[in-house]
């Protein structure tokens, strides 16, 4: 049945012409119908016509639409006569029945119907009709080669009703062939489809159908064993030779051999092949022709081949296929077979074997075997003779890790076959890294479940099997750092070399603050304010000890400016230096003159007196100490902003001599200048004779009061009160003059000459005695 919506695009093609010719100014009712047959059942055809039909004296042959004035008169028409309509091929036949429109209908073939617009579809009714043609070989059947009649026909009778002709659809007609003598019937053939065998069909018309009974001449097929008498299938019917049958010309057959039977005499016989070369069973296809064939199934006497293995129960492959055993057989005498030991295997038990020779000392595994003549009496033997191996199987406490067994790469686990004796070198890396902060650490070699050893594996295998183990400790990593870095002393026990520790050690760790720091609390995997814990370490671990910053005089206190010399004391009005963490929070460098009291948030006091400041660091000041103390105890006091106030003891004598150092070329040479002013070095030594001048500190009490914090004014002089020598290597020399240095704080001059007496060398010892109180020595070039 056609669809409407395959009109839609022309429909309104014409609604819009339909539009455009009413005149203007008037209106125009219009219905739209649609007119088509209808033919019961419904089926799928090969033509896509179906009945026709007229309206308003056009024909067609499908679903039409048009656009009808309402009140408009209108005749519709079917095929009369007869009623009939068909197909192109006329293989479909329709008779109409009547029209159906609304709640009416007629069964006269022609109406005139008045449009309405509750009526919008136009029914022709029609009954269908398949043709059904029976045909034998494809023609009209008469009566050779055979015949078709309805089921339960008496063929006998020579009357045969007809078949073909017109069926209902879904009509069920059941079909008996009768086969003439000289031929057989080959099947039913229904619309060139396949072959349907069977003397009796019914076949179901759901279309046009046509049904071809198929018959084939037949001939003569005999069918023969060597030797005779031996028993064959055809068709898979079982049948003794020598026989035959009625085959149709050019059909298929089904023939089989017997891989072994028994003759009268009780002898076995062995399927060898057929002489059309096909296999045991096969497909037979008869000839195109009429003449007489015959098929031969050739067979050879049994023999009784039987194989072995030493140590026996090992697998064979026998004609491509792995067998297990028993190895034995029924083969035809003179029948070829593909035996092969397989090698390396395993047995039952997990030993390894290798292939060593046949017992006929043939060393191929894979033999091809004809059975000789006299094997059907003598039976027919061989043995497959093995070496047993040694299996070392090789595994890892962590999966699929490689190690090297004798130079080349295995994954655990794996296994390597040697032979008895042999002696294998297994080794595993020392080390596997997890990641960053995990890794697996080489234990030792475990063999047959044994604790493990240290170092490769080394071992000769006298063992049918052996089992070894790559033992691995899982080692995670601590890290422990301090907040500032430089606040802590660690104590973190046991002890690693490279902060991993195998997964179940337990780790106690403790802090000492440092000079200048205190510690305040853990974070990471340590907490609270006790600077000592334990962690286990079956997960890696990181801790920080936090510390802040507290001012701190290292146990020198306060020395000499100059550096470290003999006299523990320091002078007054001499340059002094404290040492120590966290006295300032910044470097600074004060004015030279005059001196400031407070340098980088730091203030230094003796008492309530402020001391002026040359330079504050965290690690040092440097200062002035008062012209006017008294030798003694004294106590001095650092204040640095936001911090608590430090104070050390320290003592006053009233000489304490240091001489400054210099550093020329990385080596520390006292600082001595020559007449003109400039450094006495490796390059421009001291000379006899010419004015040297030495720089100090410390030197003791002048004849004028050292001013406080500011420059020593350039006159008058202010000359050293004490008795001051020079020893330079073993001489000892008395200064022209020795006095605080004039613009400068705290610094003290002596000028001296050398003699004759003076040594001359790159480093001669230098130092300075001032009223039996001896000062550092450094070293002095003299020429």
């Amino acid at each position: 049945m056609r669809k409407f919506n395959s009109k839609f695009v022309s429909l309104s093609a014409v609604l819009l012409l339909a539009a455009a010719s009413v005149p203007p100014g008037r209106a125009q009712t219009v219905s739209l119908v649609r007119v088509q047959s209808n033919y019961l059942p419904l089926a799928t055809l090969s033509n896509p016509d179906g009945p026709w039909f007229k309206v308003d004296g056009t024909v067609f042959y499908q679903a039409m639409s048009a656009f009808w004035p309402v009140g408009s008169l209108h005749t519709l028409s079917a095929p009369s006569g007869t009623g009939y309509a068909y197909n192109l091929d006329q293989t479909i036949q329709w008779q109409f029945t009547g029209w159906q429109w609304g709640t009416q209908s007629s069964t006269s073939p022609t109406v005139q119907v008045i449009a309405d617009p509750s009526v919008t579809q136009y029914n022709a009714m029609y009954t269908t009709q398949y043709k059904l043609t029976v045909t034998c070989n494809s023609v009209p059947c008469t009566s050779a080669p055979g015949l078709v009649g309805p089921l339960g026909t008496d063929f006998s009778s020579g009357t045969v009703a007809t078949l073909s002709g017109w069926q209902t659809p879904g009509a069920a007609v059941a079909l008996q062939v009768y086969v003439n003598t000289g031929w057989l019937f080959a099947g039913w053939q229904v619309n060139n489809g396949p072959l349907v065998t069977g003397p009796t069909y019914t076949v179901s018309v759901n279309g046009p159908t046509t049904v071809n009974a198929v018959f084939v001449p037949a001939k003569t097929v005999n069918f023969a064993t060597n030797p005779p008498n031996l028993q064959i299938y055809a068709d898979r019917t079982l049948m003794t030779t020598p026989n035959s049958l009625q085959w149709g010309v050019g059909t298929s057959h089904t023939v089989g051999g017997i891989d072994v039977q028994q003759d009268g005499n009780e002898k076995r016989w062995v399927f060898a092949s057929w002489s059309d070369g096909g296999a045991e069973t096969h497909t037979y296809v008869v000839g195109n022709n009429l003449n007489p064939e015959t098929i031969t199934a050739n067979y050879a006497a049994a023999a009784y081949p039987f194989f072995l293995t030493s140590p026996p129960n090992l697998n064979l492959v026998v004609d491509g296929l792995i067998l297990p055993p028993p190895y034995s057989y029924i083969w035809g005498v003179g029948s070829t077979h593909q035996v092969t030991a397989t090698t390396p295997q395993t047995d039952a038990q997990g030993n390894s074997w290798v292939f060593q020779s046949w017992d006929d000392l043939v060393t191929t595994p894979s033999r091809t075997v004809t059975i000789p003549v006299g094997a059907d009496v003598n039976s027919f033997r061989m043995t497959a003779l093995y070496t047993q191996q040694a299996r070392l199987t090789v595994g890892s406490t962590l999966a699929g890790q490689v190690v090297t067994v004798d130079g080349s790469s295995c994954t655990t686990p794996c296994s390597v076959v040697r032979g008895m004796g042999t002696e294998v070198h297994v080794s595993a890396p020392a080390s596997v890294l997890v990641n960053s902060v995990s890794r697996q650490d080489f234990l030792g070699w475990s063999t047959n479940g044994g604790a493990p050893v240290a170092g490769d594996w080394v071992a000769t295998l006298n063992a049918a099997s052996t089992s070894i183990s790559a033992t691995y400790r899982l080692m995670n990593s601590l890290t422990a750092t301090a907040s500032p870095s430089a606040g802590a002393t660690w104590s973190i026990l046991p002890a690693s070399p490279d902060g991993f520790y195998d997964s179940q050690t337990q780790v106690a760790i403790a802090v000492t603050a440092r000079p200048g720091y205190r510690f305040t609390s853990w974070s990471g995997d340590l907490s609270g304010t006790t600077p000592s814990g334990s962690l286990t370490m079956t997960v890696p671990h990181q801790v920080v000890a936090q510390f802040s910053t507290v001012p701190y005089i290292a146990p020198s206190g306060v020395s000499n400016g100059a550096g470290s010399v003999p006299q523990p004391g320091v002078a007054p009005g001499a340059v002094a230096t404290i040492f120590g963490a966290s006295l300032a929070s910044s470097t600074a460098v004060g004015p030279a003159s005059p001196m400031v009291q407070t340098l980088a948030g730091v203030t230094v006091h003796i008492g309530a007196r402020l001391l002026p400041l040359y330079f504050a660091s965290p690690a040092q000041i440097n200062l002035q100490i008062p012209p006017d103390l008294l030798p003694g105890p004294q106590t001095i006091t650092v204040s640095s902003l936001g911090q608590p106030d430090i104070s050390c003891n320290f003592s006053i004598v009233r000489d304490a001599p240091g001489l400054f150092p210099v550093v020329l070329d990385g080596q520390t040479y006292a600082l001595v200048l020559h007449e003109d002013g400039t450094l006495v070095t490796t390059t421009a030594p001291a000379k006899q004779g010419e004015l040297l001048t030495a720089y100090g500190t410390g030197f003791g009490p002048t004849n004028n009061v050292r001013p406080f914090g500011i420059a020593v004014p350039l006159t008058p002089p202010y000359l050293i009160l004490d008795p001051v020598t020079i020893q330079v290597g073993d001489g000892v020399f008395t200064p022209e003059s020795a006095f605080a240095a004039p613009g400068q704080v705290g610094l003290d001059l002596m000028q001296f000459r050398l003699d004759s007496s003076a040594p001359a060398g790159a480093a001669i010892p230098l130092y300075v005695t001032v009223n039996g109180v001896n000062s550092n020595t450094l070293p002095l070039p003299i020429q």
